[in-house]
């Protein structure tokens, strides 16, 4: 089986896929990947072969003219990405026996279609998808009922129907495909699958029947330590671990000033992660600092006392299998959902959005995660039960399945 992999987002949207990819290769499957120009050199190197997809999400979200914090601004940004992915994505097609989208992926389903392929959606986040459990993910609150939540999803997708028509419709045309009514409910009617450990994120009540429920998928990232980390890491008493992944907040200075003085403040260490935000262009020289470039998560996370972090499914994920409390931040999106479901599951403390935060909130928040016997007794509980999952070779059965149908009638 041939598959075309096309996630679209940030590092948590390609990394899951790449374990995709491995489970794929290690059942003899054929895997490439078509992906942001600035993950092709990481896949590649992983053995895939990979094309652009047209697109650079970092060169993007770091430019001067980037707003996060702007629903607006970013689903203007998304149309235009999606424009643009149609020809490179439809080209990287050719011999795929299935198509399979994830994160931000609107092309894939009409690609597809086009190609006469079976086609599935991977998202990483239950909230993704509509149910009764969580609203939408552009939405922040999370403590709705379940009826709200229902009716801000059936109005949201007739908007995201109408908002994306003509973007997607032009996209099909240079396809020779003929136009829809509503591209979005095309694709969540579609096969989808939630990949996301059960414990951290269940399916929720009220969602689609057919959809697919597997376990997060982890890619174990070969690792060479640096004894310059290592030696930190060994520290008594154990450092926290500061780091937002691939967001750039316009207040990444103010956000970086903050979380070393409330680290400073409960009397730890910081290892900070310069993510794509470059945290350490505004972290000084310190004994009691260290920046540190991309490093699995893995090689870290067990080894600190807390983790203070944005919130994404994969970062949550991994902090969760560490068995160590964790202070979520979240800037956007499904964030929002992972620090609810954090405080919910009483392994960190009740978060606060990275654009409200002080110096002040932070450490009483750190102090909670450091010296709650209670938090840490459960997180550290949780922690082997999350790393014992890995749904990457689940997601295969579910693409194998998919596939079996199409390739039994090219031999009826």
């Amino acid at each position: 089986m041939r598959v075309l992999l096309a996630p679209h987002g940030t590092r948590g949207d390609v990394q899951p896929m790449l374990a995709l990819g491995v489970a794929l290769r290690a059942r003899g499957h054929v895997a490439t990947f078509s992906v942001p120009t600035g993950f092709l050199g990481w896949v590649r190197a992983n053995g895939f072969e990979a094309t652009s997809n047209g697109t650079d999400i970092q060169a993007e979200m770091r430019s001067p003219a980037a707003r996060l914090d702007s629903v607006r601004w970013m689903f203007n940004c998304l149309k235009e990405q999606t424009a643009r992915m149609f020809e490179p994505v439809a080209r990287a097609s050719e011999g795929a026996d299935i198509v399979v989208g994830a994160g931000a992926q609107l092309v894939t389903s009409s690609v597809a279609e086009w190609r006469q392929a079976p086609h599935a959606m991977i998202a990483f986040c239950p909230c993704a998808m509509p149910s009764d459990a969580a609203p939408p993910p552009m939405i922040r609150t999370q403590a709705l009922p379940p009826w709200v939540n229902r009716l801000l999803w059936q109005v949201g997708t007739v908007a995201g129907d109408v908002a994306l028509r003509g973007t997607i419709n032009r996209g099909r045309a240079a396809l020779g495909l003929p136009s829809t009514g509503r591209p979005l409910t095309d694709i969540l009617d579609g096969n989808v699958i939630i990949s996301a450990d059960r414990r951290l994120a269940p399916p929720g009540d009220g969602a689609a029947d057919g959809l697919i429920s597997t376990d997060a998928m982890i890619f174990v990232e070969p690792h060479t330590p640096d004894p310059r980390v290592e030696a930190f890491l060994d520290q008594d008493p154990a450092p926290i671990y500061v780091g937002f992944g691939s967001m750039v907040a316009a207040h990444a200075r103010d956000l970086a000033a903050a979380a070393i003085a409330a680290t400073r403040a409960v009397g730890r260490p910081a290892i900070v992660a310069c993510g794509w935000a470059g945290l350490d262009q505004y972290v000084g020289s310190a004994d009691d600092l260290l920046t540190i470039g991309a490093t699995p998560h893995h090689a870290v996370f067990p080894r600190v006392a807390a983790i203070v972090h944005h919130g994404g499914a994969g970062t949550t994920t991994a902090a969760a299998s560490a068995g160590v409390p964790q202070v979520l931040l979240p800037h956007l999106l499904d964030q929002f959902y992972w620090a609810h479901r954090i405080e919910q599951l009483g392994i960190g403390p009740r978060a606060l959005s990275a654009s409200l935060i002080t110096a002040d909130i932070l450490s009483d928040r750190l102090d909670l995660a450091l010296h709650d016997a209670g938090m840490r007794q459960r997180a550290a509980a949780l922690g082997p039960l999350v790393a014992a999952t890995d749904g990457a070779n689940e997601t295969v059965d579910r693409l194998e399945d998919l596939a079996a149908p199409a390739k039994q009638s090219l031999h009826v």
